[in-house]
């Protein structure tokens, strides 16, 4: 799990932890890149596809058993994946 240090973060005295390498790359690079590098963008992706899950069809499911529930999740997903090649709605400020 890559988590982002803070905007003040300064290096270790020990200088060789992986929190140190990420405040390096950020301070040489900038901090988008530094996205791209570790993937955290990726896990953007993933908490906002699950946000519009859980919105849509709702926090729980309504099948009780796990071979009813994984069918629930199929049709689910078939269907956000349908809404979402249809197209996100573009917004205008009037």
């Amino acid at each position: 799990m890559v988590v982002p240090p803070h905007k003040t973060a300064v290096c270790s005295a020990a200088g060789d932890t992986q929190r140190d390498h990420h405040i390096q790359v950020i301070a040489q690079q900038g901090r988008l890149a530094w996205q791209k590098i570790t993937g955290y963008n990726l896990r953007n992706y993933a908490e906002l596809a699950v946000q519009r899950y859980k919105r849509i069809f709702g926090n729980t499911m309504k099948a009780r058993a796990l071979p009813q529930q994984k069918t629930e999740v199929w049709i689910s997903v078939s269907a956000l994946n349908r809404m979402t090649n249809l197209g996100m709605p573009a917004s205008v400020k009037v």
